[in-house]
């Protein structure tokens, strides 16, 4: 695992100016690299600090004792493994859906941004279609138009940019890479209930040898459990939304606020 994540580190190294240099260095498809290349080499050098004999000075610094041997705090060391493969899953999808977010803002026309806002509103129109509505209750209901696409969810969002793609790229699938996001974005969202799924259908999605098994109640269930296929399904996140943008001419630059967070 260790070379195969530094070598994406590499490439992004490389990559992350070249697309400063097309885009502008404030734009969102530049500022999408630089935040995967941040959560990867945190989680790089976090995940090989446990591998150090460091780690066995701070465990005895917390505890005050000195008794401690690798073995003794192996269980301990797979739990921080774990908490750092859910930054990387958290921190790589919020990368992802804020730049989502700000490239469907700048590239989709008033209309289609319109239709993204107005989703829950049209969706409430259609239940009440064989009812004459008032215009006091057609009010009421406009309340639930959504007030910046960020409200908006981030599969409405990225359908519509899948649509104005007219030739996707061989190498890559149309429909596996929505099923991939639609897979990833619910992974992402177990861990705010410690990895239980409470959905109302079961799930199940395979990538890279590895079997991710969704059931109602009950813990996701990764098999095999190797730690590098958390780090591959980042990757191929980050390759998804180069396929976006690299299909999706747009020639301005896409400004990304975040960007002010280090100034």
């Amino acid at each position: 695992m260790r070379e195969e994540i530094l070598t994406e580190i590499r490439i992004l190294i490389n990559q992350i100016p070249e697309y400063r240099e097309r885009f502008g260095n404030n734009d969102i498809r530049a500022s999408f690299l630089d935040g995967y290349f941040q959560t990867i080499r945190t989680f790089f050098c976090s995940y090989y600090h446990l591998e150090t004999e460091d780690i066995m000075t701070k465990y005895q610094e917390i505890y005050q004792r000195n008794d401690f041997n690798r073995s003794s705090i192996d269980l301990y060391i797979r739990g921080h493994k774990n908490i750092l493969n859910s930054f990387l899953i958290i921190n790589s999808w919020s990368n992802f859906e804020l730049c989502i977010t700000l490239f469907v803002d700048a590239v989709l026309p008033i209309d289609k941004k319109n239709e993204l806002l107005a989703i829950d509103y049209n969706r409430l129109h259609k239940i009440f279609k064989d009812i004459d509505i008032s215009e006091d209750i057609d009010q009421k209901l406009r309340k639930y138009i959504k007030f910046h696409l960020v409200h908006v969810p981030i599969n409405n969002k990225y359908g519509k940019l899948f649509k104005l793609i007219k030739q996707y790229p061989k190498n890559r699938d149309k429909k596996q890479d929505i099923k991939f996001l639609d897979f990833f974005g619910r992974l992402r969202n177990c861990i705010h209930s410690n990895y239980i799924y409470y959905g109302r259908e079961q799930k199940e999605f395979k990538f890279s040898g590895v079997r991710y098994q969704f059931l109602s109640g009950k813990l996701v269930s990764q098999k095999p459990a190797v730690d590098i296929s958390i780090f591959q399904l980042t990757r191929n996140l980050k390759q998804i939304f180069m396929a976006l943008i690299e299909n999706i001419e747009y020639g301005l630059e896409i400004y990304d606020p975040s960007i002010e967070l280090i100034e």
